[in-house]
């Protein structure tokens, strides 16, 4: 997860940085997603986040402490069992459907599920 100070990013060239290699990659370098070019182009303005700020893994630990997500201040649900999949882990469904505005015609088309 990122979190940016945007004006201190405004200081910088990363912004020219990504613009550029878009320019000269053809866009072969995003081939592996986001992370490698961000990796190179943030390295020095990069910080640490408390874990406990940002809980990762809903997406393949089952026995994810509930406590915890409650206290987290954003979950993460990286990994194949996506809480609108029928894979989900029904336990930890509820923190993403209380955001889901299912009477939006693309939402309801989309056949997320609910709880």
């Amino acid at each position: 997860m990122n979190v940016f100070d945007l004006h201190t990013w405004r200081k910088t060239s990363i912004r020219e940085t990504y613009h550029s290699w878009n320019l000269k990659s053809n866009l072969t370098m995003w081939k592996l997603g986001t992370l490698p070019p961000a990796l190179i182009a943030f390295k020095g303005h990069v910080h640490a986040i408390d874990p406990e700020w940002h809980m990762l893994g809903l997406g393949y630990q089952n026995k994810t402490d509930i406590e915890s997500v409650k206290r987290a201040a954003v979950i993460h649900y990286n990994g194949q069992s996506k809480p609108w999949l029928p894979i989900g882990f029904e336990h930890l469904r509820p923190f993403w459907t209380k955001y889901v505005n299912y009477s939006n015609d693309f939402v309801r088309n989309c056949h997320i599920m609910e709880t």
